[in-house]
């Protein structure tokens, strides 16, 4: 009788000990999904954009477009300008010189899969290249994701890259497409739509070149208003202009900024209001035209200009505000307007939304949840006064109901987004630091001095 007691004995310690070793493996793997931020299927994630913006835009169709706020220009009556070849590239950076900052890439690769990969997935023109160009050495979760989150869009490019090179077929001397290339690695898209362009580029028509920040993102008409404007302004069409002076800049009127953590003024109005934590992040929308910030500038060029052509090779954001004119020609106008900057005022209520987080590498008006910092270092929390910023705190459902159907940004994956950012702010501070000062990156001692405080 003993026998078999002791077999089953055996039996059941052979069980429990497989079953603990299940647990135990499936909670590692866990653990290990939410360090790397593994568990976000990237494929699955695209997919289920792609239907929920689908299933907005069925809505938003029905409803008149002026009520949106969203003008967009036509072309002219212009044969020039309908047969002339028309090259938009759109170039983002992502983690570049920075590959050894996994807290860093995780947290900024989630900002990119909530505000800039949507904008550009439904841009209302598909009539553009956009080319990323990352770290070739970032961690394969990164990388991986990347690739995932790319892989069905052919004109969608990823690099890997550290170099920027501006300019896209009209440099002087002119460079050869490998030399444009130098060397990158193709990690997704197909390279043979890019050098095609690169080659009509080099060969005239008109040439379009925009930045995006990775954690920025595009109205969703964004490329088509450029574009019109573009077509209606960059064609010498009246025989007046050298082709030299064929050149405009594009840079948005007015932005939406998503903050994780709360950054309207302490002022009685706000206090005396439930003020209760908004689990997707906070909005707000303001104006300088004492800069051209970096989401959506665009370097415009007609056949026989380029950078060249401006009289500078780089100028700051200011400077641009500050010393090239801005235009001024009415839409309804046929004159031809060159040499100049354009805000595009009919993109409303942004042409950019703007992620102000501590993965930012300037902490330009970014909230750190340090009062006596943020009291300094934020426009916003020192606008006591202002009435226009302070009624934007009451309209938060709406403003979001704005950037979901006039940007793709969906109320989950800012949820998660915030969740991600604030849970994580002391160690993504931290890698921030450690990234300062990098070629190409942010090298400010009011920066360093945020992030320290942060990390203390």
């Amino acid at each position: 009788r003993r026998v078999p007691f002791i077999a089953w004995m055996v039996i059941i310690s052979v069980y429990c000990c497989i079953m603990y070793a299940h647990v135990a493996s499936y909670r590692a793997l866990m653990q290990g999904a939410k360090q790397q931020n593994s568990f976000i299927d990237a494929y699955q994630y695209a997919r289920a954009l792609e239907e929920d913006h689908m299933e907005q835009s069925s809505r938003k169709k029905s409803v008149p477009m002026a009520q949106h706020g969203n003008a967009i220009e036509t072309v002219r009556e212009n044969s020039d300008a309908a047969d002339t070849e028309l090259i938009h590239v759109v170039s983002t950076r992502f983690m570049q010189g920075q590959s050894h900052l996994i807290e860093l890439g995780l947290a900024r690769l989630t900002l990119f899969q909530t505000f800039c990969l949507p904008t550009m997935l439904y841009q209302s023109s598909k009539d553009f290249i956009w080319i990323i160009r990352a770290d070739s050495d970032l961690h394969p979760t990164i990388s991986g994701t990347l690739v995932s989150l790319l892989r069905r869009k052919q004109t969608f490019i990823l690099l890997g890259s550290n170099e920027n090179p501006e300019g896209f077929g009209r440099t002087n001397p002119q460079t050869s497409f490998e030399d444009f290339l130098n060397g990158a690695t193709v990690m997704s898209g197909n390279i043979t739509l890019v050098r095609e362009a690169y080659e009509k580029s080099a060969a005239g028509g008109i040439l379009l070149e925009t930045r995006l920040d990775a954690d920025d993102g595009l109205h969703l008409d964004y490329v088509k208003t450029v574009q019109n404007e573009a077509r209606n302004n960059l064609v010498n069409n009246d025989n007046v202009h050298e082709p030299s002076q064929l050149w405009r800049l594009w840079c948005t009127n007015t932005n939406i900024e998503w903050h994780p953590l709360n950054p309207y003024p302490a002022v009685p109005e706000i206090l005396a209001h439930n003020n209760k934590t908004i689990p997707e992040g906070y909005l707000v929308g303001y104006t300088d035209h004492t800069i051209c910030s970096t989401p959506g500038l665009t370097f415009g060029y007609g056949a026989g200009a380029s950078r060249a052509s401006m009289g500078f090779n780089h100028l700051r954001h200011d400077e641009i505000a500050r010393r090239i004119p801005k235009c001024k020609s009415d839409k309804k106008d046929t004159a031809i307007e060159v040499e100049c900057v354009s805000r595009l005022t009919e993109l409303i209520p942004g042409g950019a939304v703007r992620a102000r987080t501590v993965t930012s590498a300037g902490m330009n008006n970014v909230i750190t949840g340090i009062d006596n910092v943020d009291e300094t270092t934020s426009g916003f929390k020192a606008k006591r006064q202002d009435q226009h910023l302070i009624q934007q705190y009451f309209r938060q459902k709406e403003i979001w109901r704005i950037l979901a159907e006039d940007f793709a940004v969906s109320n989950e994956g800012a949820t998660y987004a915030r969740s991600l950012i604030v849970g994580r702010m002391h160690f993504i501070a931290e890698e921030n630091l450690r990234g300062q000062c990098t070629p190409g990156h942010s090298c400010k001692n009011q920066t360093r001095g945020m992030l320290e405080k942060l990390i203390v």
